[in-house]
């Protein structure tokens, strides 16, 4: 994967985070779920973080991610992925050159991509052992 960070550079993604987060505080399904996050400038600067390493920028920070499990605490969905996909997409847009949105987003899918799969397990061992579930 290309280091497309330094293209961005941290003070943007940074921006961009911040924008989509207060988007989605605003968005009719996904700011339901987000309805957890009790600090959004620490939560904005954990992922700011974490897509500026996710980007191929080196890390500034030593806080855990715990992408897995927050997702499911946070009650994630397909369907909800749907959603920030497609609101991540137009911040991106809104903030970035088409070719620097499309680098970023495509790696959002993806990930997004591991999210649905780790539901889908998680819903298959539900149904296999409905006493774990």
């Amino acid at each position: 994967m290309q280091d497309i960070a330094a293209a961005i550079g941290i003070d943007k993604v940074a921006q961009v985070v911040s924008d989509f987060y207060d988007r989605v505080q605003q968005h009719a399904t996904l700011s339901v779920p987000f309805g957890i996050v009790d600090d959004w400038p620490e939560h904005k600067a954990h992922l700011a973080h974490f897509w500026w390493v996710t980007l191929g920028g080196r890390p500034y920070r030593d806080k855990p991610y715990q992408v897995a499990h927050k997702h499911a605490m946070a009650g994630f969905t397909p369907e909800l992925l749907v959603d920030w996909l497609a609101l991540f997409r137009q911040t991106l847009e809104h903030h970035l050159p088409p070719e620097l949105a499309a680098q970023w987003y495509a790696r959002a899918a993806n990930i997004g991509r591991s999210l649905v799969y780790m539901h889908e397990f998680r819903q298959q061992q539900a149904r296999a052992c409905p006493a774990a579930g």
